[in-house]
């Protein structure tokens, strides 16, 4: 398999980086199998969503005390409270009494406390059981303590919020690797969300995160839209590190001239634009006007997803959020046409896995990472047949 020493961003951006072709594989890793078969995605949410960090949102969403946001994380119901001291926690939202859900419905809610919607247990937002009707009912062996709310790992990075249902996985900081040093001061205290809209495509979720990190379409498929903003090829440069990758290019002089910096930004951060791809679904965009977007990629079925997309910014050096949303839309629109078209493609049977180019290195490097989790997490025998021949 494709592997590559991880790189500081101080060598990488001495000058520009041509694109590595050796030691890449001849072809890609994942058969056209692993974007039909419906099997695969109980797998995937084992072996993949359930061990490692995923995006969770932005916590000013639970800019106060009391604020309990209920959603769905790796298929999992859970929970992220702000409890009365500030503190950012989450549960799985599950009763431990009959398994009913704390919080039938998902959204932000305020509520001082969780009660039970099934038989009125009481807990508070540090996941402890303060209230059982009709306790002396239970053995006298009953204890509240024994009782609390299942935890589940949440960290933050420069206020985003992200979970993990894995206890051995690394520290957050670690699977974000160079982000905090290339992205860590675009978030100031006057950003705000400044748009936010959810897509459902007609494609297996890795097929859009193969899309969005592929380099090699860019100058063809989005020659109007995103190459405008990304430049030529012979500017880009590339970054591998453990679970995320990187494609800098210099931001191009018509941007410049329309759109402000940041005051607080030095280097590279003040002059680039930066494309991460975080392992497993997940795509940051950085300006230097401070405009940071995050693009996740949600499994639905085999042969759909949804694509959320959240945009941050400051007001003050940012376009409005209708001329925003028109940009992101028109780059996106085009990756949803050509996912549509390549997941028909899998399905019609015709296709094996094609030649890798230069430019197509990061798509490599994200399904090295699916591929290892995938078949470290189960059996041979318990994979679909048709990929046996691809995993020996």
């Amino acid at each position: 398999m494709y592997t590559r020493a991880k790189m500081g961003m101080f060598e990488v951006m001495q000058g520009v980086v041509p694109v590595e072709t050796q030691g890449l594989p001849e072809r890609f890793l994942l058969p056209a199998n692993w974007y039909t078969d419906p099997r695969w995605l109980a797998i995937e949410q084992r072996a993949i969503f359930r061990r490692t960090w995923l995006y969770a949102g932005d916590s000013a969403q639970l800019d106060q005390p009391g604020m309990v946001w209920a959603k769905t994380v790796a298929g999992q119901p859970v929970l992220i409270c702000r409890d009365r001291d500030g503190e950012l926690r989450a549960f799985h939202n599950v009763c431990p009494h009959r398994a009913a859900l704390l919080q039938p419905e998902v959204g932000v809610q305020s509520c001082r406390q969780l009660v039970c919607p099934y038989h009125a247990w009481v807990y508070d937002l540090r996941g402890q059981l303060v209230g059982v009707p009709s306790q002396v009912q239970f053995a006298p062996s009953f204890d509240r303590q024994a009782h609390a709310l299942q935890p589940i790992r949440l960290e933050t990075w420069s206020g985003f919020m992200f979970l993990c249902l894995d206890d051995q996985a690394p520290p957050l900081r670690d699977h974000l690797g160079s982000i905090d040093a290339n992205l860590g001061q675009h978030r100031t205290p006057a950003t705000q969300p400044l748009l936010a809209k959810q897509y459902t495509v007609a494609c297996n979720w890795k097929n859009y995160h193969d899309n969005t990190l592929c380099d090699y379409h860019v100058a063809i498929a989005h020659r109007t839209t995103l190459n405008q903003v990304q430049g030529p090829i012979r500017q880009y440069q590339h970054q591998l590190e453990t679970f995320v990758n990187l494609l800098y290019t210099p931001t191009t002089a018509a941007w410049q001239a329309e759109n402000p910096i940041l005051p607080q930004l030095k280097g590279h951060s003040r002059t680039g634009f930066f494309t991460y791809g975080i392992y497993p679904n997940l795509h940051l965009l950085g300006l230097p006007n401070g405009l940071l977007a995050w693009i996740q990629i949600q499994p639905l079925t085999v042969d759909t997803c949804q694509v959320c997309l959240e945009v941050y910014g400051t007001p003050e050096f940012s376009p409005p959020a209708e001329a925003l949303l028109a940009e992101f839309e028109a780059f996106m629109a085009e990756d949803m046409a050509l996912t549509e078209s390549v997941q028909r493609g899998y399905a019609s049977g015709a296709y094996t896995p094609g030649p890798v180019n230069g430019l197509e290195t990061r798509i490599v490097h994200q399904q090295q990472l699916i591929w290892q989790a995938v078949t470290a997490q189960v059996k041979v025998d318990a994979l679909p047949e048709q990929s046996l021949q691809r995993l020996g």
